[in-house]
């Protein structure tokens, strides 16, 4: 008989609990996995349902669905359920993941002889996967302490631990299979929590978690952007709720952070530290009345490199240094675009604000944030904007020795082109639309046209014998869905699918912000 995985058992499970086909989509919220990770371990799954005579089938358009009887679906279901713990395989990236939390959470040395009755795997597969876990734990400056007859620990600033812990949450690892993922609704959720009574590791994993209150900070984070009068982004509520969760715990356990005396005094000056007291009450009740004061940094450092959607009345913190610097990124937005109103473009002016200082108090922390590729696609197709969004960053190092990352130059990328469509007023841009498929097709191309880029007045659609030297003179472009033989001259051709692909849509938009 073929043995499942925890994820297999899960899609399995799944599927025989409807009784309509699952998509792909449902498969994958159910394990934490996505399509193609479904589509990978549906092998397996269909090879079990084949031992016990059942059949899955694949319905294009539709889902899967197990072919069987509804009494052979309860007795499946029964039996998959009826697990015991050689039925429990783990993936090696979600042994290293149990593994590094254990690691980072463990007061004393691990014994080597320990880590293989955790997993049951041998004591060369515990080895691979601790010189795997090595690497990243170097990240966060965190070392592995290793002595004979002592077993091994890990070493390194508090502060760097929760970080670590933070960033396994989150998934921010080399390790496939991620295990972990918070939601509003439900909190901290663990993937392999059914495994639990089969597990030894999982089930001390799974005892970890429940320390570490999610939604309680959730609770704290909001009462903090009432106190502060603005809102953070998404990712920023989930990073701080995170941190401050294992914050609650570490605390609780005595283990305390313990930060340098420039950043403390610099940091006791800045109205958050004011906005960081409720939410350190909140979340160290140990200390009731004598917070220590490095706690109450700990929050302000994550209050001051958390994004906000836009600048808040009265900014948490602020410095000479970044005023000096924003004019001057100001300044050089308005001699590239060749536009002086944009020195003194408010919107703009609070977006790099916003944006910046939270960049530039991370490296200056050294703290760990969620990585952000979200805005990578769209930022690509704002070519001038992103050219001189790595000039700014280049300006930026220039005068703070700070390297912006890829993610923040994305981001100036986009307030700088929302700050150029705000420069210039909107612009009618007359087209003709070359055809020559036939009536049809062109008008379906109009259509499109019109509906994507309503800034568009379509002249008319002709075929490429109607098109003239005086024709194309009215219009500031053509759209054509095949090349023009000799095209009139000083007249732009952009040549298209009929039915209006994503790149087409890309060229165009490239066109009309040229």
């Amino acid at each position: 008989m073929v043995s499942l995985t925890v994820q297999q058992r899960t899609i399995l499970r799944t599927l025989l609990s409807q009784e309509t086909p699952a998509t792909l989509a449902d498969l994958g919220a159910a394990a934490n996995l996505t399509s193609r990770q479904v589509v990978y371990r549906l092998t397996g799954v269909k090879v079990w349902l084949e031992q016990h005579h059942a059949r899955l089938e694949a319905r294009p358009g539709v889902g899967y669905a197990v072919i069987c009887t509804p009494t052979e679906r309860r007795n499946l279901l029964e039996e998959s359920r009826q697990a015991v713990a050689s039925s429990f395989i783990l993936t090696a990236g979600q042994r290293m993941q149990l593994l590094a939390l254990k690691m980072l959470t463990a007061g004393e040395p691990i014994i080597l002889k320990q880590v293989q009755q955790w997993v049951t795997v041998s004591r060369a597969t515990v080895l691979k996967d601790i010189n795997l876990i090595e690497p990243w734990l170097s990240r966060f400056n965190l070392q592995l302490e290793r002595r004979p007859n002592y077993g091994f620990l890990v070493q390194g600033e508090e502060l760097a631990i929760r970080q670590a812990l933070v960033a396994l949450l989150w998934g921010d690892t080399p390790f496939p299979d991620p295990l972990f993922k918070i939601t509003y609704d439900a909190g901290l959720r663990f993937t392999l929590a059914e495994a639990a009574p089969f597990l030894p590791i999982v089930a001390q994993v799974q005892a970890q978690l429940l320390q570490w209150d999610v939604q309680a900070a959730f609770e704290w984070v909001a009462q903090t952007e009432v106190q502060m009068r603005g809102r953070f982004a998404d990712n920023a509520v989930i990073h701080l709720a995170l941190a401050l969760a294992v914050q609650h715990e570490r605390v609780k356990a005595g283990k305390l952070h313990t930060g340098s005396a420039e950043e403390l005094f610099w940091l006791q000056k800045q109205p958050l530290w004011l906005m960081a007291q409720p939410v350190a009450s909140a979340s160290c009740p140990q200390h009731p009345e004598s917070i220590p004061p490095s706690e109450i940094a700990f929050i302000a450092m994550h209050l001051a490199v958390s994004i906000r959607n836009e600048q808040w009345p009265g900014e948490p913190f602020s410095t000479p240094e970044l005023e000096t610097l924003i004019e001057m990124l100001l300044e050089n937005v308005s001699q590239a675009f060749f536009e002086p109103e944009l020195r003194h473009d408010q919107a703009l002016r609070e977006g790099l604000l916003a944006h910046l200082g939270p960049a530039l108090m991370r490296q200056w922390f050294n703290l760990w944030v969620p990585p952000s590729l979200a805005d990578q696609e769209i930022a690509r197709e704002c070519f001038r904007e992103f050219k001189l969004a790595q000039e700014l960053a280049a300006v930026v190092e220039e005068q703070t020795t700070i390297v912006l990352s890829p993610a923040d130059i994305d981001t100036i990328t986009l307030l700088l082109h929302a700050a150029f469509v705000r420069a210039r007023p909107e612009r009618r841009w007359r087209v003709f639309v070359i055809c020559p498929s036939g009536m049809a097709t062109a008008q379906l191309l109009a259509a499109r046209l019109k509906t994507r880029f309503p800034n568009l007045e379509i002249l008319g659609v002709l075929s490429q014998r109607e098109l003239s030297s005086e024709r194309a003179a009215q219009a500031h472009f053509l759209v054509s869905t095949a090349p023009i033989e000799s095209p009139p001259s000083n007249i732009r051709v952009v040549q298209v699918h009929p039915l209006l692909l994503p790149q087409d849509i890309a060229a165009i938009s490239r066109h009309l912000n040229g």
